[in-house]
């Protein structure tokens, strides 16, 4: 589970672990390491610079770790020493990290790495990884908004470099942060003056942070920067425009205007769906196979014996037209794949008879799709879409990390993936948002669940507690105090607590305004359904550890939520629980709902 940064001086001797919490560990020298290949990383749009040759970023075969050359962080605004077998690190707020040292791969490679994961969570970024591009991306989190007089002070650990924009002739204001994360900030800032109304975050998409700012009337606007912050100011109606870059003097435009909306930024380049692969698993069930360029965005809809997924911002190439319009099998009458206006593309198949189906995404944005006869045709799953979120994944987001090296995401997975099978077999349709060792993105694990306007949403996490390793226990958290989703949480503490007795004892359902006040967890505020995230014990506590890396306790945990699940809608056959948080429209490129056409009609 994602911890929020410690803004501290670290003591020589201490670790930031991933995740953004201090562990004391004192590092023992200079860490061997071994060439694994070659990678990229990436500030916002740019590589971080290499000195030599011998200092560009590799991959450590050992343990899969981004290492990067310590004084590449300099662009970043941090400072670095080596000193007795650690790396010290000294942060634009004047924090003091310490990392330990690995040795380069090579006999001249010119001095230490570090873990680039490690080291720029540890400064409050958030990462990326492209499988595909070989290529880690590090994005400036927003941490801090407030508001005095006036002014405006957003705070960031990173460099950030805002775009502004205006929208209701002036009475609205759009502050753009391109490569930047928007954190853990709330989305109504409860900030407000005479001329401020009222400010807003949201992450605008993947690699954008916003904020809102809506004003009382057109107000001219000073921009300054001055790290770690950024300073915008409303001034006076008269007041010209004034923008400063950090350590230049302040400039006045010829024409003391904002740019408008229109020129926000270029659409995203449209994704292939590249091949499609029809397997016959059984007669009961079939697979489609989707090689796609990246991750997409997905919206399966069934009706009656039609299944349709559609793709937002994407084409189709010639050889997954093809495929598609022979594939065979008992539960396909017809299948075909269609464009449908400019921007999307449909698949369609009609069925022979009423089925279920399991949608998961997986690595270099591929995705499986299982269409079978449903295992139940009666029960509180069936017709239900249920989205099972494995928490973390891939090597940018690990997790928590065991005594023994491992890693909470290598946990998370089997038993999400346990999740998954238990609600298939009772019926319901299942969307998995990784089936395999990739991150989605921490925001993007939400919007899965939104595009396919899933009925519940269910994160699965393993805890930590250091340096208090008495703590222990499952606990079910829920967003705020949303009804649906906090009996929900009951219903499936109190099964686990059935199907796993004390081997994890219940902590109980508890509100995620208790980790982050006023905000909650990323993942439960941006899901628009009822939904939950599971922590299903700690890794910090011995008995809690040992309990979960049984493969017994995983199944006897997955069981225990999956009828956890089942008992919920059992009990609450009428909840309507789809869209009891309404999120920010996201222009996904989906086009309109339209399935009662046969496929040949389907513009």
């Amino acid at each position: 589970m994602q911890r929020t940064r410690i803004s501290a001086v670290v003591a020589v001797g201490a670790l930031w672990a991933l995740g953004g919490a201090a562990h004391a560990q004192k590092p023992t020298g200079i860490v061997a390491s071994r060439y694994g290949g070659s990678v990229k990383v990436l500030f916002g749009t740019t590589p971080l610079p290499a000195s030599s040759p011998s200092r560009q970023p590799y991959k450590d075969a050992r343990d899969s770790a981004i290492c990067i050359a310590p004084e590449s962080l300099k662009p970043l605004g941090v400072q670095s020493t080596v000193e007795n077998g650690v790396v010290k690190l000294l942060a634009p707020d004047k924090s003091l990290l310490v990392l330990p040292a690995r040795q380069g791969p090579f006999e001249r490679s010119g001095g230490v790495f570090i873990d680039a994961v490690e080291a720029v969570k540890a400064l409050g970024a958030t990462v990326s990884f492209d499988v595909t591009a070989e290529t880690l991306t590090i994005r400036a989190t927003l941490s801090e908004v407030t508001l005095e007089n006036d002014t405006v002070r957003v705070k960031s650990w990173l460099p950030v470099a805002p775009r502004l924009l205006a929208e209701k002739d002036g009475r609205r204001i759009l502050i753009d942060f391109p490569g930047t994360s928007v954190g853990e900030l709330p989305r109504l800032l409860p900030l407000n003056s005479g001329k401020v109304l009222e400010v807003q975050s949201l992450q605008l998409d993947d690699a954008t942070a916003r904020l809102i700012v809506d004003l009382s009337e057109p107000y001219p606007v000073k921009w300054a920067e001055a790290r770690p912050s950024v300073v915008a100011t409303f001034g006076p109606p008269t007041s010209p425009l004034v923008i400063a870059a950090a350590g230049q003097p302040a400039s006045l435009p010829e024409k003391p205007s904002l740019p408008t909306k229109g020129a926000v930024k270029p659409p995203p380049t449209p994704m292939t769906l590249r091949q499609v692969q029809v397997a016959a698993v059984a007669d009961d069930r079939l697979r489609l196979q989707l090689d796609l360029s990246r991750q997409p965005a997905v919206r399966p809809v069934l009706s009656k014996n039609r299944l349709t997924l559609d793709f937002g911002n994407a084409t189709a190439a010639s050889e997954a037209l093809a495929s598609v319009t022979e594939a065979k099998h008992p539960l396909l009458k017809a299948a075909q794949l269609v464009p449908v206006g400019e921007k999307a593309v449909r698949l369609v198949l009609e069925l022979t008879e009423t089925v279920a189906f399991t949608l998961k995404h997986s690595l270099k944005g591929a995705l499986i799709l299982d269409v079978m006869t449903p295992r139940k045709t009666e029960g509180p799953l069936v017709g239900r879409t249920i989205v099972v979120d494995p928490g973390h994944g891939g090597g940018s987001s690990t997790g928590n990390r065991g005594d023994d090296g491992i890693l909470e995401k290598r946990l998370t997975l089997p038993i999400g993936l346990m999740v998954a099978e238990q609600l298939e077999a009772m019926g319901a349709n299942v969307v998995l948002t990784r089936d395999s060792d990739f991150d989605p993105g921490l925001h993007e694990r939400a919007y899965i669940a939104n595009r396919v306007e899933a009925d519940l949403f269910v994160s699965v996490h393993l805890n930590d507690g250091r340096p208090n390793r008495s703590v222990r226990g499952t606990e079910v958290y829920y967003h705020n105090q949303e009804p649906n989703s906090r009996d929900l949480a009951k219903f499936i503490g109190a099964k686990v607590k059935s199907t796993v007795g004390e081997a994890l004892p219940l902590r109980g359902a508890l509100s995620d305004y208790r980790l982050y006040p006023g905000d909650g967890l990323a993942v439960l505020r941006c899901s628009q359904m009822a939904s939950v995230l599971v922590e299903v014990g700690y890794m910090s506590n011995s008995a809690d550890y040992a309990a979960m890396k049984k493969p017994e306790v995983q199944a006897n945990v997955a069981r225990g939520i999956a009828e956890g699940v089942a008992d919920y809608l059992a009990a609450n056959p009428e909840a309507a629980t789809r869209f009891v948080k309404p999120q920010p429209t996201r222009d996904s490129g989906l086009p309109p709902l339209d399935i009662t056409s046969p496929p040949s009609e389907i513009k």
